[in-house]
This record gives C-alpha cells, sequence and structure tokens, in this order.
C-alpha cells in the first residue's frame, strides 16, 4: 500500500533540533529492540524521490534532520500503524537523516546508497550492527566509486552531507586515461563542502593495470583472470608500498577534523573493498555481515563495464567481485600477521578505541 504525503513535510524537514532538554536529546539514537531491519530508505537517483519501506505491524513514528545530532525530536514527520511503501516529499538536493520509533524500540536509518547519477556505487557506511550490538554512525565515512562523473545535482547533494575530505586509491593512468582513447582522463569532481584531497595510489585493484591488459592480450581466460584479481587483494594487504598507503589511510580517518571523509577507486569494489573490510574489522563487524556488504557493489555495479566486457568477453571476473577474492585477503592477513587484531592495530597503527568513539553508537 503506497501513502503520499504533502510537501508540508519540507517545512518540517527543515525544523533543526533546537530544544534544550537533555532528555530529549538523549532520546536520539538506538534504544530497545533492534528494529533496524524494520525500516529502509531508499532514493531514486535520476529523481531523487524517497520511499521508506516499512514491515512491522506495529505503530510507528518517524524524526528527521539534516545530521543525526540535528533530528528534532518535537515534530512527528510521519506516524503510522502498519507495514507499507511510504513515499516522503523531500528536497531533492539535501539528504536527511531519520530517526524511526515504535513501541519496541528505536533505530536511525538513511539511504545506504546514494541517489548519484554520476555513479554507482556511492555509499554511506553507516547503520552496521557489530558483535557488541553497537551500531555504525550515520554520514561520517562514504565510500564510492571514480568521482568524475557528478553532475551538478550530485555535487548539490553531496555538498548537503558535510563532506569535508577525499580520499583517491585511483593511479596517475586512471585519471589521465589511456587505452587509446578507449579509458578517458577522469579527474574528480568534488562538492563545494571538500576541503581536504589525498591520493594514496594503489595500483593492485586497477582492472585495466598492465599486467591485467597483458592478460588480455595474451588471451588470458576468465579463470586466468580471476587468478589476478585474487592475487591483487593479496597484494593489497601484503605489499609493502599498499600497506604504507593504507597506513596513511587510517591516520586520516582516526582524525576527527577529516570527516566526514569519503574514499573511493575507479569501480569502488576492490581497493575500496579491501579498506571498508579493514575498516568494519576494526569496529568488530563479524565477517559474515562485512561479506554481505561487500558483495552488493556485484548489484551496484552491474552494467557499469559492459562496454568492455562487450569486446573482451573473458574480462567478466575483472569487472565484478567475488566472495574468493576478499576471502584471499582475510587469508592472507591471518597467515603473515598471525591475526587481524595484529595487522590492524600493530601494523596499521589503528587506535581501536578512537575508531570505536569516532564511528559506533
Amino acid at each position: 500500500m503506497k501513502k503520499v504525503f504533502g510537501s508540508f513535510i519540507l517545512f518540517l524537514l527543515g525544523c533543526v533540533a533546537c530544544s534544550s532538554d537533555d532528555d530529549e536529546k538523549m532520546r536520539i539514537g538506538y534504544s530497545g529492540k533492534d528494529i533496524s531491519n524494520q525500516v529502509e530508505i531508499v532514493r531514486d537517483a535520476e529523481t531523487k524521490k524517497a520511499t521508506m519501506n516499512v514491515t512491522t505491524d506495529n505503530e510507528w513514528k518517524l524524526y528527521a534532520g539534516p545530521t543525526v545530532e540535528a533530528i528534532d525530536l518535537t515534530q512527528i514527520v510521519l506516524t503510522g500503524t502498519s507495514k507499507g511503501e511510504f513515499n516522503l516529499a523531500l528536497d531533492a538536493d539535501k539528504r536527511y537523516i531519520f530517526q524511526f520509533e515504535t513501541k519496541e524500540g528505536q533505530a536511525l536509518v538513511a539511504e545506504k546508497r546514494l541517489p548519484i547519477k554520476g555513479g554507482y556505487n556511492f555509499r554511506d557506511m553507516g547503520g552496521m550492527k557489530n558483535k557488541e550490538n553497537k551500531f555504525v554512525r550515520w554520514g561520517r565515512l562514504f565510500r564510492t566509486d571514480e568521482m568524475n562523473k557528478l553532475t551538478d545535482e550530485d555535487l548539490t547533494y553531496v555538498a548537503s552531507t558535510g563532506l569535508l575530505t577525499v580520499v583517491d586509491f585511483r593511479t596517475s593512468s586512471e585519471k589521465e586515461g589511456g587505452l587509446g582513447g578507449m579509458i578517458p582522463s577522469a579527474p574528480d569532481k568534488l562538492a563545494v563542502s571538500i576541503k581536504n584531497t589525498y591520493d594514496l595510489p594503489i595500483s593492485a585493484g586497477n582492472i585495466f593495470s598492465d599486467e591485467a591488459m597483458n592478460k588480455i592480450r595474451q588471451g588470458a581466460t576468465s579463470d586466468e583472470l580471476a587468478e589476478v584479481m585474487k592475487n591483487s587483494y593479496i597484494e593489497l594487504v601484503s605489499k609493502d608500498e599498499y600497506v604504507a598507503s593504507l597506513k596513511t589511510f587510517f591516520s586520516y580517518i582516526q582524525d576527527e577534523s577529516k570527516l566526514p571523509l569519503s574514499f573511493h577507486c575507479s569501480a569502488g569494489k576492490d581497493r575500496v573493498g579491501v579498506v571498508s573490510m579493514l575498516i568494519y574489522s576494526a569496529l568488530d563487524i563479524d565477517k559474515e555481515t562485512i561479506m554481505k556488504d561487500y558483495m552488493l557493489s556485484k548489484q551496484y555495479i552491474a552494467g557499469k563495464y559492459d562496454r568492455y566486457v562487450m569486446v573482451y568477453p573473458s574480462i567478466g571476473p575483472l569487472v565484478t567481485v567475488d566472495e574468493a577474492y576478499l576471502e584471499a585477503a582475510y587469508t592472507t592477513i591471518e597467515q603473515k600477521y598471525g591475526s587481524m587484531n595484529k595487522f590492524l592495530t600493530e601494523v596499521l597503527n589503528i587506535d581501536i578505541n578512537k575508531m570505536e568513539k569516532l564511528y559506533l553508537y
């Protein structure tokens, strides 16, 4: 059942939390039973139309704000008594974070995949639950594919997240283009909110690297190219120069003055996939949950490389994700460093307590 709510919601969403009541402010966040799986927000990349899917039969209320801290608990945006699909009348150029409440509990929610026309894989890393039933903060870390095709509307929307920092894992050849013009130059387009940009080039995971292209020219099979991908994941967590880049990256995300922060490569699936796995591991997210999140790239980037696959059908393994790839990174970490925790804390210099403070509710 679909219910449409009028534009008066825009006025409500424009309100900023103004209550000085400490008890009210303490209510923002997660509490009671975990109901985070009972609600989902989805926004369409073309229209920015927002839809809320509710799967509980309990009475519910919805509050909103431009950030978690600014959710206005004095204004109910929507209320309902059953499950269903509900359209939210939101400003197309603004992002909102919501608090969803029932008699059983409350949870924070926003769209996981941002409605970006000029990209495929732009995601908020928030909302994930760890082993201690704590949740990753919304709006602090974003992972994405290349940012060179963002439209003006995309840039306005990204700016509304307050994004301050962008870290780029692409190599110079990925940014400058190549393959006889087959790959165009791809400089990032940056939202006005961005104050810091950092280049940490990592070749492993570049699906158009010299190694991959040489294999293709030599007539490599799909199985052989799948091995290239596995080896790139192994290199990502074992080759000294790449590990040094990872260490530098984690120094950035442990600096609160650089947040919110986005990190990206070309497809947002391999280099970004491994880095996301490491972040979630540092926040004590279980492996199964991390793997499911990693595999979402298979769905999100579908179609992105179709024109290349038409020319080189064997490259299928290069332009998707596979659990075996990420498993190769996990195995290498265990074998080379003894444990994930040792790799995170002793090699990458991650302060687990600081990470929990910065990124968990």
